[in-house]
């Protein structure tokens, strides 16, 4: 398969929100460092404040456009974002995990790996 757009997955809910935006930040730049387009739940059309429920219908919709996902180190303590694994899983996306994911994504790039700090 032919990776081109990678959803980004991660704990929202209960974070101040300086905190959600730096991480999905720091993530859309490890992501385009390998030429991939991040796709970020941020970023879904929806104020911030918007309902959980409408939040998370928009950002399935983000994910089932995207071709692979890419899963934050707080991901299994989010209801969200276990249901976009789970979501990725039966649709046999790419799943990327954070800790591992400059290791696969140099792989699927032929990119040469630098040691800078996971987001």
């Amino acid at each position: 398969m032919d990776i081109k757009k990678i959803y980004i997955s991660g704990k929202i809910t209960g974070l101040p929100i300086e905190e959600v935006i730096a991480k999905f930040r720091a993530a859309e730049v490890k992501i385009r460092r390998f030429g991939f387009a991040p796709v970020s739940p941020l970023c879904n059309g929806l104020p911030l404040e918007a309902e959980w429920a409408d939040q998370m219908g928009e950002d399935i919709k983000l994910l089932l456009k995207s071709d692979a996902i890419y899963m934050m180190a707080d991901w299994q303590q989010s209801e969200g974002a276990t249901l976009e694994y789970l979501i990725a899983r039966q649709r046999r996306m790419r799943i990327f995990r954070a800790a591992t994911f400059d290791a696969h994504a140099a792989i699927e790039t032929n990119t040469e790996l630098s040691h800078e700090p996971e987001a």
